[in-house]
């Protein structure tokens, strides 16, 4: 399997791993966790070869075929669905490139030379089932939901769930037997999480996957690996596991410093005592030797904090009215109907999940009762003093990227004072010297939380947000859904995190397959 050799990896001033080895268990599933930004996503990079910025070494055995599946989709698609799942036989398009390309020199002048290299090509590509490729794409589309009708239609009619089915179809063309998942339930439903599950289960080679979602980590993986701080560590067994082991460790660690602390102490009462006596010099001196071993020892010891640097408490919020949306008779969607004709109040205090599978009009929703998107027909009347904040699961695009953290907060409102600015960013984790970072260098989850400063920046009383935990890890998920839950405004949310959801509805708006929507109370999941 993959071998880390003593990496290393800095970017400016910054060090990212140090001097980190690692030896990935055979036919495991590995998960990597980590707080936001501490380098998951980079290590990833350096595993598939897509980051060659580092000093020490991979080793990828020639046996291991690599599948890759990244934490956002595609943005420059192929022109249909089929084409695009397509794409993601590397090996083979390769091949059919370079052939094709041997194919047109060999009609002008088809030397020897060029014609055995042909015959390998050929010889490659029936090894690889090239000539099944367009049907194992298509079996693998029906696989995850897509019918026959769907395989001309463009990419962009896809909802954000389906975009993230396809290019876990693009991966599994490329028959891996190493899977990289890199926050492969964002975007995607219930239902898609709980089938995505089962695969993974069944799936005989190794994987090695980042995610903030606890049931995931949970149910799937065999073995967890921390990073923090530069540094990795390997835990057998699941997430709760490693919490258990996480604890004893640090209760040890806090039993050897407590042992070490009587032994410093009765050391340095022997040296202060007897310092100035000629006699026992030699014993002194062997003594402070001892401190000085003793002090080493010490500094072995590492003492860590699992619940990360974010510590949000929302505002208490100008207050709206009693009602804050009213709904009459609605019909959302594009070219054709998405729900049938829908009417409802949302009330101020209210926390309200847009639920349903993918492509049923979620985000559709949301972003009609927003008014981001027209409505087909019928009303939708805002309430008194509705001050709305809105965040896009394509958060990134409101965000502009060679501007500072700082910077962006401060341009979402202008009459916000910077230490105001400051003081919201720090609640998110972002403090000290981060403000003033571009945020093209952040990651992810990172820049998650920019959004999320920018949305609270403008001082907003209802609250609508489009998949808010996607890329945050899994103990700023928490922190966002327990302010949520003291939250005096109103919110209404599309999520896929069953943890999530279970701390912050009261309410659900539940989309089902023939375009009807039900809002009802919120109980539980359980």
């Amino acid at each position: 399997m993959i071998i880390l050799q003593s990496i290393s990896k800095s970017i400016g001033s910054r060090t990212i791993f140090k001097n980190i080895s690692f030896n990935c268990p055979s036919s495991a599933k590995v998960a990597l966790i980590g707080n936001n930004g501490v380098g998951k996503t980079t290590l990833l990079n350096i595993l598939c070869g897509f980051d060659q910025d580092y000093s020490g070494e991979t080793i990828v055995p020639k046996s291991v075929r690599l599948g890759y599946l990244p934490q956002t989709i595609n943005t420059h698609p192929q022109p249909t669905i089929l084409a695009e799942a397509l794409s993601g036989a590397i090996e083979i398009n390769t091949i059919i490139q370079e052939r094709d390309l041997l194919l047109g020199k060999m009609a002008e002048d088809c030397t020897q030379q060029i014609f055995d290299r042909y015959e390998y090509l050929e010889q490659m590509f029936n090894i690889l089932n090239g000539y099944r490729l367009e049907e194992d794409a298509r079996e693998i589309l029906r696989g995850l939901g897509f019918k026959d009708e769907q395989f001309d239609q463009p990419v962009e009619n896809l909802s954000g769930g389906w975009r993230m089915r396809l290019e876990f179809a693009k991966m599994l063309l490329n028959r891996p037997n190493f899977l990289i998942l890199d926050e492969p339930t964002n975007h995607l439903d219930l239902p898609s999480i709980e089938w995505f599950e089962t695969y993974l289960k069944k799936f005989d080679g190794t994987i090695l996957f980042v995610s903030h979602d606890k049931d995931l980590l949970n149910r799937l993986a065999t073995h967890v690996i921390h990073l923090r701080d530069g540094q990795i560590n390997l835990y057998k067994g699941n997430f709760d596991a490693f919490l258990d082991a996480f604890a004893i460790k640090q209760e040890q660690n806090l039993h050897i410093a407590k042992k070490l602390q009587q032994q410093y102490e009765h050391i340095e009462k022997f040296v202060d005592r007897f310092r100035a006596s000629a006699t026992k010099a030699k014993q002194v001196q062997s003594r402070l030797k001892n401190l000085t071993k003793l002090k080493m020892l010490e500094d072995t010891l590492h003492f860590e904090d699992l619940d990360g640097n974010m510590c949000l408490n929302l505002s208490t919020p100008v207050p709206s009215g009693k009602t804050v949306l009213k709904a009459e008779k609605i019909i959302i969607g594009y070219d054709k109907p998405l729900i049938k004709e829908l009417s409802f109040n949302i009330l101020k205090g209210q926390r309200i999940a847009i639920l349903g599978a993918n492509g049923l009009g979620k985000t559709t929703l949301l972003k009609t009762l927003l008014g981001k998107l027209p409505l087909l027909s019928g009303n939708i009347t805002a309430g008194h003093n509705v001050i709305p904040g809105y965040f896009s699961q394509d958060h990134e695009e409101g965000l502009k990227e060679h501007l500072t953290v700082l910077q962006n907060v401060t341009a979402a409102n202008s009459t916000i004072r910077e230490q105001e600015a400051r003081a919201l960013l720090g609640s998110l984790g972002l403090a000290g010297e981060e403000v003033f970072k571009h945020v093209k260098v952040l990651s992810g989850g990172e820049k998650n939380r920019v959004a999320l400063a920018c949305m609270l920046a403008r001082k907003p009383n209802v609250l609508f947000l489009d998949e808010p935990t996607n890329h945050l890890d899994l103990y700023a998920c928490e922190n966002l859904g327990n302010a949520l839950n003291e939250y005096e405004g109103t919110v209404i949310f599309v999520s896929h995190n069953r943890n999530f959801i279970q701390t912050v509805a009261t309410h659900t708006l539940y989309l089902k397959e023939r375009g009807t929507v039900n809002l009802e109370k919120f109980e539980s999941f359980i």
